[in-house]
């Protein structure tokens, strides 16, 4: 390579380059300065972006769960149910002697919400399963799964969207006088006390040998909003179903003592999210919406391309200039390529863009793969999550480093089955053929992005610095 170091010399080659360029607003192909002067330019096309909508994904072993509806002028309604299932205490478990129940509460910790917290208060209702959840080992389940309940409400609470103030409790403590306590935000909902009486105090012995005899009987429950309850546009509360205990039916009650006194005990039956316990049934609806005229375009590419938490949509990327790039010979080093996706101004308020988007690939046959630049079978990667694709709220932008990625399509190292953009962040597993793992975080994040695709003004872009090595 040739390094001239006369200044003049620097600066026309730069004007040069700039001119170039016929399409800067669509991709921008620079040169770092500190590289060689006899690099090359290459005038492209248009990044090529198609919004697809996701038809179904696995709503169970999440770290969080959603419960809610909320109507979003541009994404539709999203309706948000929650199936449960129990681990119980211990196996062979009692109640000893003459059982009164004092109270049923199921908790919720609360994680976060999106939607109208000034003018809404809104009711779930509970009822108890009829399907069976649990099983063992426990399947992986779809958030379009219809779940079958017994019709009956056994539980109802009205509350307002408060998910982030403490509350104080009554503490009961076994042996001891009762005192209160302050906790973490969290939904508490009393449960009718002879429903539970009757099938949980009450339950034979063989009911309660373990979890899966509990579950097989008592089969679980399931909570959704009532919806004609809900003003405006109503909202989507996220809990903690992972964290052990952040999920649980508490049960309160006395029994008598060997010495004929009455004692007060308690008892938690934990909703164990990471094994797959808590099942969301999510449900989205793009009628007469900005989003479904997107969807539904015959158009090669989408003039805009909406991005929502809890899934729903992803974007295809296809990125046809690579062609040209390849003219150029076997010499072509990428330095750095850099995929950008613009919000589009206005869209983030009232509801704040999603923190971060992801990308993905197919392999030949269509399983998500990660891109060279993150998979841990590729001794290039940056590592998993480290591609950025993390929203600026300054540039308003969302940046991923894709350069090996593109090195490898230049140089034949590998073939373009697919790539996306998702809101889904993928895990990684230890199996090369299989290397993406369902994602537990899914269910995070509650936001959602409006960003540019083929529209002028916020198009996306592809930046790549190169060198020609001849």
């Amino acid at each position: 390579m040739k390094f001239i170091r006369l200044g003049l010399l620097t600066m026309l080659v730069s004007l040069f380059i700039l001119g170039a360029c016929k399409n800067p607003s669509s991709i921008g192909l620079e040169v770092d300065p500190s590289l060689a002067l006899n690099s090359k330019i290459v005038d492209t096309s248009t990044v090529n972006a198609k919004l697809f909508k996701v038809d179904s994904f696995v709503s169970n072993y999440t770290n969080r769960s959603v419960l809610g509806f909320f109507k979003d002028p541009i994404f539709g309604t999203t309706t948000a149910n929650l199936a449960v299932a129990f681990f119980t205490p211990n196996n062979n478990l009692t109640f000893g002697k003459n059982p009164v129940l004092d109270s049923a509460v199921l908790v919720l910790n609360f994680k976060d919400f999106i939607g109208d917290s000034l003018s809404n208060s809104f009711t779930v209702e509970v009822r108890q399963l009829d399907d069976f959840l649990y099983a063992e080992p426990l399947p992986r389940y779809f958030n379009n799964k219809s779940w079958a309940t017994k019709g009956n409400i056994i539980a109802s609470k009205t509350f307002n969207p408060k998910y982030r103030d403490s509350i104080i409790i009554q503490d009961i403590i076994v042996g001891k006088k009762d005192t209160v306590k302050k906790v973490i935000p969290q939904l508490r909902i009393r449960l009718d006390p002879t429903f539970i009486t009757d099938n949980i105090l009450k339950a034979d012995s063989l009911s309660l040998l373990s979890s899966k005899e509990f579950n097989s009987y008592f089969k679980g429950l399931f909570l959704s909003f009532k919806q004609s309850d809900i003003k405006q546009n109503g909202g989507l509360f996220s809990f903690d179903t992972n964290t052990t205990g952040a999920a649980k039916l508490e049960l309160f009650y006395k029994t008598t003592s060997s010495t004929n006194v009455k004692d007060t005990l308690s008892k938690s039956f934990n909703v164990n999210g990471s094994s797959g316990l808590a099942v969301n049934q999510v449900l989205w609806n793009f009628t007469n919406t900005p989003v479904q005229t997107e969807l539904q375009s015959a158009a090669k590419n989408s003039n805009k391309l909406y991005f929502k938490g809890l899934n729903g949509t992803e974007a295809k990327i296809d990125i046809p200039y690579l062609k040209r790039l390849k003219s150029l010979g076997s010499n072509i080093s990428i330095n750095r390529a850099e995929l950008i996706l613009t919000v589009e101004a206005g869209t983030q308020i009232p509801y704040k863009p999603l923190p971060r988007l992801r990308i993905y690939k197919w392999d030949i046959a269509n399983r998500p793969v990660f891109l060279a630049d993150e998979s841990p079978f590729d001794g290039r990667n940056f590592g998993v999550n480290l591609i950025d694709g993390i929203y600026n709220r300054t540039s308003n932008k969302y940046v991923f480093n894709i350069t090996n990625h593109i090195q490898d399509l230049l140089i034949g190292k590998s073939k373009d089955y697919g790539t996306f953009i998702s809101t889904t962040e993928y895990g990684a597993t230890s199996n090369p053929n299989l290397e993406i793992s369902n994602s537990s975080n899914v269910l995070n994040n509650l936001r959602r992005s409006v960003v540019g695709g083929s529209n002028s003004n916020y198009k996306i872009q592809l930046k790549v610095y190169y060198t020609d090595q001849k």
